[in-house]
């Protein structure tokens, strides 16, 4: 074969991209590594936002009591007799409860853990302690409980043995006398029970009330005392007084004890005779196993409320383990994890929702520029691919190198950017996310074969007509500004209408009504900025100055613009200023909700909160003033216009006004409410209505008035109807004031409520004390505020580096003809700072309207979200928070954006300006 055809052997497709790759590979790279980037985006978005809403969840059910989180069921039944010789009664009920976890779905199966119970005397007995002891009283609540040898170690005596009650037999079950001490070996052990229930009481009771093995309490009889093994066990907080001895204060008499006694299991609380005992059961929740596991809590919701609306029976009536006359045991199962897990739901739909918004700039961008890449790709190598077709290449073989070419690029890159967003952010995750990654690698390959169309050896003047060479651009800008519109008013009347956008996941119509807002803006500023250029350009005709006129002239004829950098800008300066915005905004919210939920700098629950008390409160350091609230505890009547509202009366302290008063971010009563004189005053809240005026209150003498109403009362829980009236008003219509166990703080300016907070709780002793600032703190440090801060901070920095990088392959892709337009006027004269100036008029004017318009578009956005979507879930409030704009946050962001731009400008019109004079006029020769 000869030299000829051997090197024509070589002049294949694949040896012809590979020279053209060679010959130019940085703009590939650059397209290879904006795959990459795109292909980070949207792998590691769900999966930063999976583990948000894991860990959030955790920490939310983590936060609940064990009282608060468990699945609970409670029934009552009067046990008759304990179970016979050789039977476990609680048998059938733990059977029962694990076909009840078995029958549900996953995976709310797997959350809930097996299940725990005890029994317990609905009457509780009563006990004269020893006069040392400084009890005026005891309280024992006597339990059965099938696992307390599990949890507990016995310090002195031992477990109470079966009680079967003086109608038993003597064979030893249960002697004449009434009942034994049953040691570990079945042997009779110490502290023989004689005619008395055994039980054995926590060592710290025993203490308190020197009591010892043996003594008689009632109908009991001490057999032990024990100590638990895991105090901070979560099933301690289900028993009550189970790990340490309760006190009730009464400020006549003095201290009464309340203790637990466990009787032996098999009785199921039996003592002696047809005894009434209340059973709870709980399915434990274990808030580790709602952590990283992609739980669909909406799901988890559903399935819940199935479970609790069923009615499921443990052990049906004449089973051996239950009296002749017991009927089923069906217990009413409920817990408060539900309300926990709607706030959960709000939460992750608000968190998806304003994720997909922010993650729309960068991905628009960056979508885009992948787009101009290519085209950018082609264009430098247009005139090897016009000689290619002038010597006979079909356009197929084109296209088909040019798909070859771009799954060479964007396939590593797809996937090692996928790779890489696996191990920043590990976690279990759908094939789904693959096809994802699929799309991303096609998409060089899709870009750069419409490319090649625009590849060949016509050359046409864009500058010679202003009129668009689309006939449908009219069509599809009209069609864009409708469907902008469109979303834009099914997005606001959506709550009219009553249409439900769903329980989890993203809010598809909230998510993409921004972006089609961020389309037609760019419409509009495409369309916007020739109308002030073109005056422009008629009042720099008449100038002395070349630059100005030349470069108007120039960026009204031919710009070097167009959708990308239009949509890049206005992309840019919306996510930056709708990020800042919605960041004030929600922050703003949690604070007053924080406030709101507090109701003052700090507030105390818990203890009875006396003149005495109160006097000592306020006297401490950094106190302003303390007010207590109290319910009455009756409902009362009121009439308004003749119409009749049931209600609860809330009485105050004069000092409410001073710690719910105008300076207060918390919104108190109105300052009508404190009037000492004329009609009493009073303001309805909640469910009542919201009428004011003259008014009677049933079983009062005198007039009362509504001046006002509330929502909810800061710091206190209210029931659904009620009204607030001040204490000293109440007491005028000679009623007695009611106990109160909540009082609101007010601190004084300058003051630590941390400090105060200390000095209060060291004060009260028992009491909850809760400060605005642990609300704060725990808002700030939640998973879903630290995930939403650093996604909106990325999205924005990402968005304004692309932006740059958008400008700057825009500039690139007019090179050619600029480089050709300026060699000539360099060559007659034109200096390079005349150059750079000309190049920086070519992007100057469309990129200033665009940054008008997504600087409008930026407040926009925000105002139609706060409209939308549901904030709550993220502010921890009960109503939808404002729109909040912080002048100093808008006015720095702006700046910033507008420095961002500035920079692009700058960076394209130096490159532009770098013009080899030699190589342009020698290339506008050869064309």
């Amino acid at each position: 074969m000869s030299g000829r055809h051997r090197g024509a052997r070589r002049h294949t497709g694949a040896g012809m991209a590979w020279r053209q790759f060679a010959a130019d590979p940085w703009v590939s790279v650059g397209l290879a590594l904006l795959v990459a980037v795109v292909s980070v985006l949207l792998t590691a978005v769900p999966r930063a936002l999976q583990d948000v809403n894991d860990r959030q969840l955790a920490q939310d059910v983590g936060g609940l009591s064990a009282l608060q989180r468990d699945v609970t069921g409670r029934w009552s039944t009067t046990v008759e007799v304990p179970a016979p010789p050789g039977v476990d009664p609680w048998v059938p009920f733990e059977e029962g409860a694990a076909k009840v976890r078995a029958g549900q779905p996953e995976p709310l199966r797997s959350l809930l853990q097996e299940a725990q119970m005890y029994a317990r005397a609905t009457t509780a007995v009563e006990h004269v302690p020893d006069e040392d002891s400084g009890y005026y009283g005891a309280e024992v609540a006597v339990h059965a409980d099938p696992h307390l040898a599990e949890h507990v170690e016995i310090v002195d005596g031992t477990l109470p043995g079966p009680w079967g009650g003086p109608e038993a037999d003597a064979s030893g079950e249960a002697g004449a006398e009434g009942g034994r001490v049953v040691g570990p070996d079945g042997a009779p052990g110490e502290g023989d029970a004689g005619d008395g229930v055994p039980v054995v009481v926590l060592e710290e009771a025993a203490e308190e009330l020197l009591w010892e093995v043996g003594d008689r309490v009632g109908p009991l009889v001490v057999a032990g005392t024990y100590r638990p093994l895991e105090p901070d066990d979560p099933r301690w907080q289900h028993v009550d007084n189970g790990v340490r001895m309760g006190v009730l204060f009464d400020p006549n008499r003095g201290q009464a004890a309340l203790v637990t006694a466990f009787v032996d299991p098999g009785s199921r609380g039996y003592l002696g005779q047809p005894t009434a005992v209340r059973h709870e059961l709980w399915f434990p929740v274990d808030p580790d196993a709602a952590s990283g596991t992609g739980v669909d809590v909406g799901l988890v919701r559903r399935q819940l409320t199935g479970m609790l609306a069923q009615q499921h029976t443990l052990v049906e009536s004449g089973d051996p383990a239950l009296g002749p006359i017991e009927a089923d045991q069906t217990p009413a199962f409920a817990t408060e994890l539900t309300d926990t897990l709607d706030q959960v739901v709000r939460q992750q739909r608000a968190t998806s929702s304003l994720l997909a918004v922010v993650a729309a700039g960068p991905l628009g961008v960056a979508l885009a520029v992948v787009g101009l890449a290519a085209r950018l790709v082609v264009q430098r190598r247009r005139p090897s691919v016009a000689l290619v077709l002038a010597r006979g290449a079909s356009p197929r073989q084109l296209h088909r190198l040019a798909v070859v070419e771009g799954l060479a690029v964007g396939v590593p890159a797809a996937v090692l950017g996928h790779v890489l967003a696996r191990v920043l952010l590990p976690g279990g995750a759908g094939w789904q996310e693959w096809l994802v990654t699929a799309a991303v690698a096609a998409a060089p390959a899709v870009a750069l074969a419409a490319s090649v169309d625009d590849a060949s050896l016509l050359q046409t003047r864009r500058d010679l007509s202003r009129r668009s060479s689309s006939r449908w651009r009219w069509v599809v800008e009209a069609a864009v500004v409708a469907l902008a519109g469109l979303a834009t008013w099914r997005l606001l009347d959506r709550g009219s209408r009553g249409d439900d956008p769903g329980t989890s996941g993203v809010d598809l119509l909230a998510a993409a009504t921004p972006v089609l807002l961020a389309l037609a803006a760019c419409v509009v500023a495409l369309r916007l900025y020739p109308v002030p250029l073109a005056a422009l350009t008629r009042v720099l005709r008449g100038r002395r100055s070349l630059t100005p006129f030349l470069g108007a002239a120039r960026a009204l004829r031919d710009p070097a613009g167009g959708l990308v950098p239009t949509l890049a800008v206005v992309l840019g300066t919306t996510i930056a200023l709708v990020s800042a915005v919605l960041l004030t905004t929600v922050t703003r919210g949690a604070e007053a909700a924080a406030w709101q939920a507090n109701g003052a700098a700090v507030r105390v629950n818990g203890p009875v909160l006396t003149d005495e008390l109160v006097g000592q409160l306020a006297g401490l350091d950094g106190v302003a003033a303390v007010a207590r609230v109290a319910d009455v505890g009756t409902t009362q009547e009121l009439f308004v216009d003749g119409e009749r509202t049931p209600l609860r009366i809330l009485v105050a302290d004069p000092a409410l006004e001073q710690v719910l008063g105008a300076g207060s971010p918390a919104p108190g009563p109105p300052p009508q409410l404190y009037a000492d004189e004329g009609a009493i005053p009073l303001v309805t809240g909640g469910d009542a209505p919201a009428q004011v005026g003259p008014a009677t209150l049933g079983g009062a003498d005198g007039q009362v008035e509504v001046v006002g109403h509330l929502a909810e009362l800061p710091g206190v829980q209210t029931p659904g109807s009620w009204a607030l009236m001040d204490a000293d008003r109440w007491a005028e219509l000679g009623r007695r004031l009611p106990t109160a166990r909540s009082a609101l703080v007010s601190t004084t300016e300058g003051a630590d409520p941390g400090a105060v907070a200390d000095a209060v709780q060291d004060l009260v002793g028992t009491g909850v004390v809760t400060t605005v600032q642990e609300e704060l703190d725990s808002f700030t440090s939640a998973p879903v505020t630290t995930g939403l801060t650093r996604a909106f901070v990325g999205a924005t920095v990402l968005t304004g580096l692309l932006t740059v990088l958008a400008v700057v392959v825009v500039q690139l892709m007019g090179t050619a003809a600029r480089s050709r337009l300026l060699a000539v006027l360099r060559t007659l004269g034109l200096r390079p700072g005349q150059t750079r100036a000309l190049a920086a008029w070519e992007l100057g004017p469309v990129l200033a309207t665009s940054l008008v318009v997504g600087a409008v578009l930026g407040l926009v956005v925000p105002w139609v979200l706060v409209r939308a979507v549901d904030l709550t879930g993220l502010t921890g409030g009960r109503s939808q928070p404002p729109l909040a704009v912080d002048p100093l946050v808008v006015g720095a962001v702006l700046a910033a954006v507008a420095l961002t731009v500035l920079t692009a400008v700058t960076v394209s019109a130096w490159l532009a300006g770098r013009t080899n004079l030699a190589q342009a006029l020698r290339v506008g020769e050869d064309s």
